[in-house]
């Protein structure tokens, strides 16, 4: 047997030894980075489940808000019809009998001032010259110390 073939060379055991200690370095490294990576990941998903639980208390919370809104309206609602059947009775007429003479807050209406405008004794005017001779008649009687024209 040669000496070769039991023993290695020293150099070759360096270098296998080396790179050994390279891929434990690299595990190691890779181990860190994913251990990095898991505590990233469980802060995210912490933070997202925050998140998750804030949004749910604002749903709820809009939900109770839309709620008590609705019962609010809905109160509102049954109030203004109770209000306006009130004032529909308060508006009611007292039965009267029916007014003879015109009321004086209401101006007069317009059938009446027609009816007095087409009657004779509304004062129309005559045009001529007798209803001149008339009008000089009556003006000699009123004020003699005036003269006629």
């Amino acid at each position: 047997m040669s000496k070769k073939s039991g023993t290695q060379s020293p150099q070759l055991s360096i270098d296998r030894q080396r790179a050994a200690e390279r891929e434990v370095n690299e595990a190691v490294d890779h181990a860190k980075r994913l251990k990095a990576k898991a505590r990233d990941a469980k802060k995210k998903a912490k933070q997202a489940k925050k998140a998750a639980k804030e949004a749910s208390k604002a749903a709820r919370a809009a939900r109770k808000a839309a709620e008590k809104a609705r019962r609010a309206y809905k109160k509102n609602v049954e109030h203004a019809v109770k209000d306006r059947k009130k004032a529909a009775k308060a508006r009611q007429p007292i039965a009267t009998p029916k007014r003879t003479t015109p009321s004086r807050n209401e101006p007069r209406s317009a059938r009446k001032r027609e009816r007095r405008v087409q009657s004779p004794d509304s004062g129309v005017w005559e045009v001529g010259e007798e209803s001149v001779d008339a009008e000089v008649a009556e003006l000699t009687e009123l004020d003699s110390d005036v003269p006629a024209v």
